[in-house]
């Protein structure tokens, strides 16, 4: 983790790296015990793979839902956790995440941000949509 004291430190209760169903669901009920939440995400917007993979195909498995699209459950998600007020910071990949002699964590992105809450879920699903490269070398010429 490099050492970023001179940007501001952003201070929350949860941070919570991912936007897709996971993360939009941790808000509802960490907000149930009023606590203040900071979503991560690698995308420009949320829903995670449900929304950038296959917003119009149907999922048949959530509950209460014998049937929804991927858009229609991130809409859903996304109206339920509107009171909550949570604050979403997109196109950011985290890049640090230190535990603190408190117990809480110092998390940081590739935006220069710092945030410190006293808890981070990581919700990351299938994980950062970036290409991967296999390791064969001289793989960067092809």
């Amino acid at each position: 983790m490099t050492s970023n004291a001179q940007f501001p430190m952003i201070e929350t209760d949860v941070v919570i790296i991912g936007a897709g169903p996971v993360g939009l669901f941790a808000v509802f009920e960490l907000g149930l015990l009023d606590l203040k939440c900071h979503l991560i995400d690698i995308l420009d917007r949320p829903g995670g793979q449900c929304a950038e993979l296959y917003p119009e195909k149907p999922i048949y498995d959530i509950p209460a839902w014998p049937v929804i699209s991927g858009h229609d459950l991130t809409e859903r998600l996304l109206e339920q956790i509107a009171p909550f007020n949570p604050e979403y910071h997109y196109n950011r990949m985290v890049t640090g995440l230190k535990k603190q002699d408190d117990g809480s964590f110092i998390v940081e992105t590739d935006e220069n941000e710092r945030f410190h809450s006293k808890v981070v879920v990581i919700a990351a699903g299938g994980g950062a949509f970036q290409p991967k490269r296999p390791p064969v070398p001289g793989i960067g010429e092809f």
